[in-house]
């Protein structure tokens, strides 16, 4: 049987059934605006679902990366294996010992539910089911069809509500009390929104005032839904709140004898910082969107912008004030190596912060 179409006259719930009610294997792609997704079906269920890979298991690669399960060492070793053996990444890993079995199948489910979720999501984009041989990885678990649609249809229609308490992924939350004071409330906040209190918790030690909501959820492993829907809970229950970034107390020393040697230390501390941060695979607050995306592009990106945060960060120490413009970064040429300044924009704000943004093309 092939099935090919468009979402507008055929929603993805009747693909979906199309698909599962005959008990076919193969593997539906949708595509959207250049994106494309792919569904694994094994008689029927629902085997795997990942974004439309440039290399082999590049997907679950990246968010084994996001939710920490990976590092990117690591990951190098298990390619260079792979390039040997030309086997597949997960039985690699396990081969290897480079991941636990429970991490594995955690991030796989994982890859699966939030590739689903964002499908169901999508209300335009051509299909096309393409009949084929599908053989199940050392972690995947095939899944009613029936219970995958109950459960994307669920989250689409609460998704609205969750995004009108966090309608953007990238703001950095910070915890409103300390863990004994959340520990007080957790009950009645576990009652009111229905997100188990373990997970709340798992949240509330996570969310500490210096990464994105989008990595918070990833370190997690709770899934894009249920991660969004948890951090919601704790803002309506006072637990966290919206970060702002604070200008300066007092400003440094600026006379002109100072500078270099100033600059020279700012340098290397901010290469500490960031280099610190890379080790422990720490995200800025522009994190990847909600949904979408090349995962490790979106890792890289996160990378250029902890370099270019660094690099404001030194010209504030050498000069008393963030710059007016990026143009103004030339004395941090160490710190911008590879940054695309050009997919950025910037604003000095009045209270003396600053606010950064990067421009997708």
């Amino acid at each position: 049987m092939s099935l090919q179409g468009v979402l507008a006259d055929f929603p993805v719930a009747d693909v979906f059934q199309l698909i599962s009610q005959p008990r076919k294997s193969g593997v539906l792609e949708v595509e959207r605006r250049g994106r494309t997704l792919e569904i694994y079906f094994l008689e029927g269920q629902v085997l795997s679902a990942r974004p439309a890979e440039t290399r082999p298991d590049g997907a679950l690669a990246g968010y084994l990366l996001r939710t920490g399960a990976l590092s990117e060492a690591t990951l190098a070793e298990a390619r260079k294996r792979q390039d040997e053996t030309l086997e597949a990444l997960a039985p690699t890993l396990l081969q290897l010992d480079l991941v636990s079995r429970a991490d594995l199948e955690q991030v796989t489910k994982l890859a699966t539910g939030d590739t689903i979720f964002e499908l169901f999501l999508w209300d335009e984009g051509r299909f096309a089911f393409r009949p084929d041989d599908v053989t199940p990885g050392p972690c995947d678990k095939p899944i009613a069809a029936e219970m995958v649609l109950l459960d994307a249809l669920r989250m689409r229609d609460e998704w609205v509500t969750i995004q009108n308490g966090l309608p953007d992924l990238a703001v950095v939350l910070a915890p409103t009390v300390e863990l004994e004071g959340f520990r007080q409330k957790r009950a009645s906040i576990e009652a009111d929104s229905g997100v188990p209190g373990k997970e709340l918790e798992a949240l509330f030690g996570f969310a500490n005032g210096r990464i994105a909501a989008r990595r918070v959820i990833d370190l997690s492993r709770l899934g894009t839904f249920q991660g969004a829907r948890g951090l919601v809970a704790l803002m309506r229950g006072g637990m966290l709140r919206a970060a702002e970034l604070e200008p300066s107390a007092e400003p440094p020393v600026r006379r002109d004898a100072a500078r270099a040697p100033l600059a020279a230390c700012a340098i290397l501390a901010a290469c500490a910082v960031l280099a610190f941060g890379l080790l422990v695979v720490r995200p800025s607050r522009l994190s990847p969107p909600p949904l979408g995306g090349d995962p490790i592009e979106a890792l890289r990106g996160e990378t250029a912008n902890d370099r270019l945060r660094a690099a404001l960060e030194v010209h504030r120490w050498v000069h008393g004030a963030y710059p007016e413009s990026l143009a103004e970064l030339d004395a941090t040429h160490a710190l911008l190596a590879a940054v695309p300044l050009d997919r950025y924009s910037y604003a000095r704000s009045s209270l003396g912060g600053f606010t950064l943004w990067r421009v997708r093309p």
